[in-house]
């Protein structure tokens, strides 16, 4: 319970740093509840209607072709990685390009919190070359240094702080393994996602370093498009090594 606390009055002293129009934006959620009643109310969250319509948002907003920019050999190469997870694997948004991608002989995994997103993306998948399993970020349960590349797309943002989850997330890599990170950048566009989706911002200074703490080491940034690049739109994307 008090470290609880510790998180939300953390957050709290986070968010009221922040000011103008994105700290009036940003969600508060994260701060307002203990934080399992939070983790409820997002798996509740993407197990209904907001969950759902993820799919119609992707389209909305281009993330759904987008998604095939970043996973592929000219980016975020997969090939001759033989063990792949999916980290917070949605609707199988990445999922998809992983199978199209990784050899025909490696492992794919995927794990989500929410119980009706692992059925949509088995739905919309159709594949036996991945498995899913519901789980929690912060209790993985695959074995330690398991996998050569992991995704985790807009997930760690769930997180009133990310250690545990990119520890965890550290834990379950081979030393050399890679990630691709996606999460909301505390921009304007950032907040506004904030909003919808009940969660936190980062900012890229900040972690980066907490990223190095856990033993992930930044490589390079990845963008959906030179607009993405310009604009600061899609928040942060960034490939990392296990130290």
């Amino acid at each position: 319970m008090d470290s609880q606390k510790t998180l939300q009055a953390t957050e709290r002293k986070r968010l009221s740093k922040k000011r103008g129009l994105k700290g009036a934006i940003e969600s508060k959620k994260m701060t307002r509840q203990p934080f399992r009643e939070y983790r409820k109310f997002i798996q509740g969250h993407y197990d209904g209607i907001a969950g759902k319509l993820t799919s119609f948002t992707g389209l909305v907003t281009g993330h759904e072709a987008l998604a095939g920019r970043l996973i592929r050999p000219s980016a975020f190469d997969v090939r001759g990685c033989k063990r792949i997870l999916d980290a917070g694997c949605g609707n199988g948004r990445y999922s998809k390009y992983l199978l199209r991608w990784a050899d025909h002989d490696a492992v794919i995994a995927g794990f989500d919190l929410s119980q009706r997103m692992l059925k949509r993306a088995r739905r919309r998948l159709h594949s036996p070359r991945i498995n899913h399993v519901a789980a929690d970020l912060t209790r993985i349960p695959f074995a330690t240094g398991m996998f050569d590349a992991v995704v985790c797309g807009y997930v760690l943002e769930h997180l009133p702080d990310p250690r545990p989850g990119l520890a965890e997330l550290a834990r379950v890599m081979r030393p050399g393994a890679k990630m691709l990170l996606l999460v909301t950048e505390d921009t304007f566009t950032g907040s506004m996602c904030s909003r919808m989706w009940h969660c936190r911002t980062y900012n890229r200074i900040d972690l980066e370093r907490v990223c190095g703490e856990c033993g992930l080491r930044w490589q390079k940034p990845h963008y959906f498009s030179k607009l993405h690049a310009l604009l600061r739109l899609g928040g942060i994307i960034v490939e990392m090594r296990r130290d």
